[in-house]
């Protein structure tokens, strides 16, 4: 005897079971995909991450070279400075200072810091007898020197705007107290644009390294104790020391 048949399923049990067949694949594939996608895009926020930290890792080691560049330079014209008195005298003494110079700014250049070089050039170009023949007819016709925008002064004397004959004097007093060090420098008077006072100047506009270390320079040997490098602002030169000094008649006494 044949046992009891077994029953069919109905076609909604069919239907129900195809769709729980298809939303369990579609909900697999779903989440692979997902996951997938999120595997990419921790990929790539690695590799943005990686990126900053090498483009900052680079600007870091830039701003480290830049900073012991300028340290450098800073060291070779503070060494190179007690030596550029003497690039317009002569001797044997002087030659080897002018050696040094010379050496000195050729290092700098070569590294593309070309400030003592310029310096060494001004210092030689205003030394010349041309420079000194006529110091009354740049006091009589004064004119404003065109100054690049990064120039820098080494002040030694602020003096009020109201009595240029005592700014002259103490442009005479400085010129006299270097000259009795053995320096030959170019010792100048300048006229500020803003609170208009005369200011006496040490060498001509530099490049502010070697500004600083001038003044440095200045104030080791007692040229002026509270000599310090300014930016040129436009200021109007007035003239350049020695300037004549009033003398008077014993007769008039």
């Amino acid at each position: 005897m044949k046992g009891p048949a077994e029953p069919k399923p109905s076609s909604f049990e069919a239907v129900f079971a195809a769709y729980v067949v298809v939303a369990t694949f579609v909900l697999g594939y779903g989440y692979w995909r997902l996951a997938t996608r999120q595997n990419e895009q921790d990929v790539k926020i690695e590799q943005l991450r990686q990126e900053q930290q090498a483009a900052l890792s680079r600007l870091r080691q830039e701003a480290d070279d830049k900073r012991a560049a300028d340290d450098f330079e800073i060291q070779v014209i503070s060494l190179a400075s007690p030596h550029l008195w003497k690039l317009t005298q002569s001797g044997r003494e002087a030659a080897t200072s002018q050696r040094i110079v010379a050496a000195a700014a050729g290092l700098l250049s070569s590294k593309g810091r070309p400030a003592l070089a310029q310096m060494v050039e001004k210092i030689r170009a205003e030394s010349a007898p041309i420079a000194r023949s006529e110091p009354r007819a740049a006091v009589e016709a004064p004119a404003a020197t065109i100054t690049p925008p990064s120039a820098w002064l080494v002040l030694l004397a602020t003096l009020p705007g109201v009595d240029l004959k005592l700014a002259e004097g103490v442009a005479n007093e400085k010129l006299r107290a270097a000259k009795d060090l053995g320096t030959a420098p170019v010792v100048s008077i300048y006229k500020t644009r803003l609170k208009g006072r005369y200011v006496v100047v040490l060498g001509q506009p530099a490049a502010r390294s070697a500004a600083l270390a001038a003044a440095a320079e200045a104030r080791r040997r007692n040229l002026s104790a509270d000599a310090f490098a300014e930016p040129d602002d436009g200021w109007e030169l007035i003239g350049t020391a020695p300037f004549p000094t009033d003398i008077r008649s014993a007769s008039s006494h």
